[in-house]
């Protein structure tokens, strides 16, 4: 398995946020051993940026096409070396994991019986 592409940047507004996390995960790409056609990210951000979820979630959605997403809200998150709390922060990592190998699921959309 390839490593995950990986970033984090903090800023007060969501786009912005995101815009500098993309920057960081576009300059990734191509480089050697690092995943190049994601297939599951995960996304952390702190509660500032709580509010703007959907969004975010659409934003995301938009610039990776067909990566499932799972995350998580807290009052801070982590991201290579740096700790960001009290604070608007978004974490996003992209793995390519294989399609078969993993099943997104929520409360609102639970997994089947017997799966």
């Amino acid at each position: 398995m390839k490593r995950f592409l990986h970033a984090h940047a903090t800023h007060p507004q969501w786009r912005m946020a995101l815009g500098l996390v993309a920057a960081q995960i576009e300059a990734q790409r191509g480089t050697p051993g690092l995943v190049s056609a994601p297939t599951l990210g995960w996304a952390y951000f702190t509660d500032h940026l709580a509010p703007y979820a959907p969004a975010l979630l659409d934003g995301l959605r938009d610039r990776w096409p067909g990566v499932h997403w799972v995350g998580a809200v807290g009052v801070g998150i982590a991201g290579n070396g740096v700790e960001y709390f009290d604070e608007p922060a978004l974490a996003v990592m992209l793995s390519d994991l294989p399609l078969a190998d993993f099943r997104v699921f929520s409360g609102a959309q639970p997994l089947a019986q017997g799966t």
